[in-house]
């Protein structure tokens, strides 16, 4: 199959696997790859890949997509090899390899490196690149390169799927904000999770204890009053003190059909309605069935019933026979909290666990910043010539690899002696030369050069072309002088070459180069910065040919 590989823009070398069907690229979060970029739009184009054919699809967006630096305003076929310009990103379609050859080597392929540019923002890339699960879902390679223990396994779907979501707040947002939002729904989970399983376990309890009591207060109902029910001196039955007791609020004594017994002024009635009349049925029909120990339930959220059977020796049989039952219920809601006690709870959990996280907020959020403010200290400090390199003190091993960048970074800026000289990259003389005494011998040689040269200001803009240079890219010297270089560019996709490479060269560094096709024919395009003295920079562009 095919994929995109970024060959212009600052997150060059990224590539994007294209599925079978669509693939869409846009600003908008939907998209199947997402660039932020002013230059992108929402919506800016799309790729479908169709038995084996790639075609490309503006989306009617502002600045156009164009094909081999050609604007493509209607649904155009492209091979591998051709490249598509979407704003400031410039996209190489290239084959895929097949996922069913084995890698020879242990270390995994890295496809998806990013060129870090100082000073500039760094672009919001999302999508589906390749080694990456997009909206299609994971590839092939990328299901091999999964890690295979529990852990490894985790820590993978944690980065790919959950992160991916913050990440995405922090492009919109300040960190401390998203902090403060992560801590405030630590907040509320905490109150959900904690709190209410302690008020649901203290309410079981509650429950529970008073299912005791109630079983407790029936089995005495039972003992005093067995034997007269056994007699059949129903008349000598009595509840006294057991319905007056606290929080009781049915006690009476009735037969297996529901007539109660006791207590005397309700003596032969029948007892009907409420949650103890129904379990009372269903506790009958169970000690006629055979049943022999009583029950305790809960009837309702505030009322717990207990029934214990009243049994009486029967001489046919020769055993106990269940003649009657205590039917005994409590009142729960005396002992569970109130809704506003309930309140106080939540409120005193929601201000502790407030203080606790603004604490432990404002501790990470200064461990976070203090390594950054000490770096741009010793940054300052550095290009001040008053240090070598940046202190490492603090223990971040996740960014040793940074400190390490910025440390071989300040190696190569130029810096003043006591004595006025400078050292480093672009010191000694060259730090006194002016700019026209600079490219001067620059203009000599490039006269009778066989390479395209052009040589911009500290601002980018042109100063000079040569005449391969004029033929290579159709620009002119007369009509582009004075302008910045990359938006003179006649092809979007070269301009977005040059902005790229004038970034990614450094004074005094190794010249930064990049394959381009002017016209069909294949050239190399080399970027060298130059620093003349502490304000002033010179660019320098040269265009080769290819063999």
């Amino acid at each position: 199959m095919y994929k995109l590989t970024v060959v212009a823009g600052s997150n060059r070398g990224t590539s994007y696997a294209l599925n079978p069907g669509s693939t869409t690229i846009g600003r908008q979060s939907g998209n199947t790859v997402v660039l932020q970029s002013s230059k992108i739009s929402k919506n800016h184009c799309r790729l479908v890949v169709s038995n084996d054919e790639v075609t490309v699809e503006d989306l009617g967006s502002s600045n156009g997509t164009f094909v081999n630096g050609v604007l493509s305003n209607k649904p155009k076929a492209v091979k591998v090899g051709d490249r598509i310009s979407v704003g400031d990103f410039v996209f190489e379609l290239v084959l895929r390899k097949s996922s069913s050859k084995r890698r020879s080597a242990a270390l995994p392929e890295i496809n998806n490196v990013i060129p870090v540019n100082f000073g500039q923002p760094m672009p919001q890339v999302y999508g589906a690149p390749v080694g990456g699960a997009g909206p299609q879902g994971p590839s092939t390679e990328d299901m091999m390169k999964q890690p295979q223990d529990f852990k490894g396994k985790m820590l993978f779907i944690l980065e790919k799927k959950f992160m991916p979501i913050f990440y995405g707040m922090n492009f919109k947002n300040e960190w401390r904000s998203v902090g403060i939002g992560i801590l405030c729904a630590f907040v509320l989970a905490n109150m959900f999770f904690t709190v209410s399983p302690l008020l649901d376990s203290n309410r079981r309890a509650i429950v529970k204890e008073a299912g005791r009591r109630a079983k407790f207060i029936a089995r005495q109902a039972v003992d005093r009053n067995a034997a007269a029910m056994a007699a059949g001196a129903e008349g000598k039955t009595d509840l006294q003190g057991i319905e007056s007791a606290d929080g009781v609020r049915v006690a009476v004594l009735v037969d297996l059909e529901n007539r109660i017994v006791a207590p005397s002024d309700r003596m032969n009635q029948h007892l009907v309605g409420g949650s103890e009349a129904i379990l009372a049925v269903q506790a009958a029909k169970a000690f006629k069935d055979g049943r022999e120990s009583g029950f305790v339930r809960e009837a309702d959220s505030s009322t717990i019933v207990a029934i214990e059977p009243i049994k009486a020796f029967d001489s046919k049989t020769g055993r106990n026979l269940t003649i009657g039952m205590a039917v005994i219920s409590l009142d729960t809601s005396l002992s569970t909290p109130s809704p506003g006690e309930i309140g106080v709870v939540y409120s005193e959990t929601l201000i502790l666990t407030a203080i606790f996280a603004a604490i432990l907020f404002f501790v990470l959020y200064r461990m976070t910043l203090k390594p950054f403010e000490v770096l741009s200290e010793d940054i300052d400090r550095a290009l001040k010539g008053e240090m070598n390199r940046v202190t490492h003190e603090f223990k971040l091993s996740e960014l040793d690899t940074l400190w390490d960048l910025i440390n071989s970074a300040l190696q190569r800026i130029p810096r003043k002696s006591m004595d006025g000289d400078t050292s480093g990259l672009g010191g000694g003389a060259g730090a006194s030369v002016s700019f026209d005494d600079f490219i001067a011998p620059i203009r000599a040689t490039a006269e009778v050069a066989n390479h395209g040269v052009a040589v911009c200001d500290s601002d980018r803009k042109v100063s000079y072309l040569n005449s391969m240079f004029e033929e290579i890219t159709g620009l002119r010297n007369d009509s582009v002088f004075g302008q910045e270089l990359s938006g003179v560019a006649r092809d979007q996709a070269f301009g977005a070459l040059i902005s790229d490479l004038f970034d990614r060269a450094v004074p005094g560094g190794n010249a930064v180069s990049e394959d381009f096709d002017f016209s069909g024919v294949n050239y190399r395009v080399h970027a060298n910065a130059f620093e003349l003295n502490g304000s002033n920079r010179c660019y320098v562009m040269s265009i080769v040919r290819k063999s």
